[in-house]
């Protein structure tokens, strides 16, 4: 072996090594513009969101669909389809005895001993106890709690679940409350379809329908549940000031009782359907109507 071929050529060795780190180390240049890349854009879309406008690029327009949507035009808009067979469906009148009926239904008074059902999210779950006072204050029973946990509009409007408990139950008076887990819900086309679907449900039944008790803004799923409810039925509770449980969205005990009664003076004050409240002399009675527990995680009914 030569000397010259026994000889390391260190200046070749050093240059692949200076290419070697050019290639493992990328630019600061590159790392900006990676970085650029995905930020921009993430930073248009949540201008836009924030906006009303529509976007032209080119000939292609850009429109948000579940954005900031007007709602009141969405609602009158879908309820279009219901408006006919809502007006025939709502006909009072007077039967041969002088009851007032409603699509040839008795409209029970006030007076009357109810058979009550409830229905509701993990809201009812804490409310019933509150209504269990009034009930049993006023001569009513309650045939039926039934909690829906994570439950939705989509849960109670799709499924036949309700339709079954009701034939089974025959209750003289609902009360519904639901849309605690719908406050950030922003697919309120969906969501007014399927609660038109309940609402279908309990035609010919008297019943009061209870909005969430709001812990923050909603995007319109009160307005939603207003309007698929029959006029004078809805309550609205989401401007109620309540006391809140540990986790800031439920009301605690205090807060349940609370908004029982503010719910109670309005149906015996304002509601289509009017029954006896009057506020119970005795409170915290021992629950002892029976109670289904249904989660959504786990069944969802449609």
């Amino acid at each position: 072996m030569t000397e010259d071929n026994s000889k390391i050529n260190y200046d070749n060795i050093s240059a692949e090594k200076d290419m070697d780190s050019a290639v493992k180390k990328p630019s600061r240049w590159l790392i900006v513009w990676a970085g650029l890349s995905i930020f921009l854009p993430l930073l248009a879309i949540y201008i836009y969101s924030c906006s009303d406008n529509t976007i032209k690029i080119g000939s292609v327009e850009i429109k948000q669909v579940l954005g900031n949507q007007d709602v009141d035009f969405l609602i009158s808009e879908i309820d279009k389809s219901h408006k006919s067979s809502k007006n025939s469906l709502s006909k009072v009148s007077l039967d041969s005895s002088g009851k007032v009926v409603k699509n040839n239904i008795p409209v029970l008074t006030d007076t009357t001993k109810h058979r009550i059902l409830l229905i509701g999210d993990s809201e009812i779950g804490g409310l019933r106890y509150s209504i269990n006072d009034y009930c049993r204050e006023n001569g009513h029973k309650i045939v039926l709690a039934v909690e829906w946990y994570s439950a939705t509009t989509f849960n109670f409007g799709r499924s036949d679940t309700i339709d079954k408990i009701i034939a089974r139950y025959k209750p003289s008076y609902i009360f519904m409350v639901l849309g605690l887990n719908e406050l950030y819900a922003k697919d309120l086309k969906a969501r007014k379809i399927a609660a038109n679907q309940l609402a279908e449900k309990l035609k010919g039944i008297p019943y009061t329908w209870i909005g969430p008790a709001n812990w923050q803004e909603d995007f319109g799923i009160n307005k939603v549940y207003e309007s698929s409810a029959e006029p004078g039925a809805y309550f609205m509770s989401k401007n109620l000031t309540l006391p809140r449980s540990k986790d800031g969205r439920h009301p605690d005990n205090k807060g349940y009782r609370l908004w029982m009664d503010s719910i109670a003076a309005w149906v015996q004050t304002s509601a289509k359907y009017k029954i006896k409240l009057k506020v119970p002399v005795k409170r915290a009675r021992p629950y002892l109507s029976p109670v289904i527990t249904i989660n959504a995680a786990k069944y969802r009914g449609y």
